[in-house]
């Protein structure tokens, strides 16, 4: 016959188990994380989604575009804890999937994580007494600068024999770089790409236009439409131009 405290330990064993599980896996999602911060902070970012949660497993709630980290459960509320030092935030998002016809929406929240800027980030991983991803970090920042540094000299040493020739046929602007979206610079979503700002620049982009500075650099969009009558479509664009 099994005692009270011989089920109590089968008991305490069931427990002990299911919390291992579950540190190990915050763990996994926390580095992950990291992994991901380091690629976001290497673009040029100041924000990286540590996990996307779904409801009925990582929260409960029925209004479906609010959400408090009280909600959270399991790994979800574990992984929140984890990341507070970077001021974690719920971001709601959502996405049509399927045909016209049989259509629906998909919807959920991303646990966010946030800093002003390279140094904030590394004083925040340093509370974290996290050195190994800082030092990955600051090593990856490093190479990342280096390529931007690079890839816009590349640029810049066109700018030459672009602005000589237009200054031969008497114009006083030349097109230092033209940008591609999602690649040279990322807008709010629905914010057309013709109200563009400095602030939507990616590292290489951002280089050039700084370097550019003193020459009254300014945005110029530009757009055409391609294919027939039939199955036409709009292609649009924005070129970096200085001005002398």
């Amino acid at each position: 016959m099994i005692t009270i405290t011989e089920l109590q330990k089968i008991t305490a064993e069931a427990i002990s188990s299911a919390q291992r599980q579950l540190a190990e896996k915050n763990e996994q999602i926390f580095r992950a994380a990291m992994q991901q911060l380091k690629t976001d902070v290497t673009a040029g970012r100041q924000f990286s989604v540590a996990m996307s949660l779904k409801n009925g497993v990582d929260y409960e709630s029925k209004i479906s575009k609010s959400l408090s980290p009280e909600q959270l459960t399991g790994v979800a509320a574990l992984v929140y804890a984890k990341c507070s030092v970077f001021n974690p935030t719920l971001e709601y998002w959502s996405r049509y999937e399927g045909d016209q016809r049989d259509g629906y929406t998909i919807e959920g929240f991303n646990i966010v994580l946030h800093w002003s800027n390279v140094d904030d980030l590394l004083a925040k991983l340093t509370a974290l007494n996290d050195d190994t991803t800082a030092s990955a970090i600051r090593q990856s920042i490093e190479a990342a600068q280096s390529a931007i540094t690079d890839k816009a000299g590349s640029i810049l040493t066109q700018l030459k024999e672009r602005a000589t020739a237009q200054a031969r046929s008497g114009k006083s602007w030349a097109i230092v770089m033209s940008l591609k979206a999602g690649v040279d610079f990322e807008g709010p979503s629905r914010v057309p790409i013709s109200q563009i700002t400095p602030a939507w620049l990616g590292p290489v982009a951002k280089a050039v236009w700084e370097a550019c500075a003193n020459f009254n650099p300014t945005f110029d969009y530009w757009s055409r439409q391609e294919g027939d009558q039939r199955d036409s479509y709009t292609v649009e664009g924005i070129n970096i131009v200085v001005h002398w």
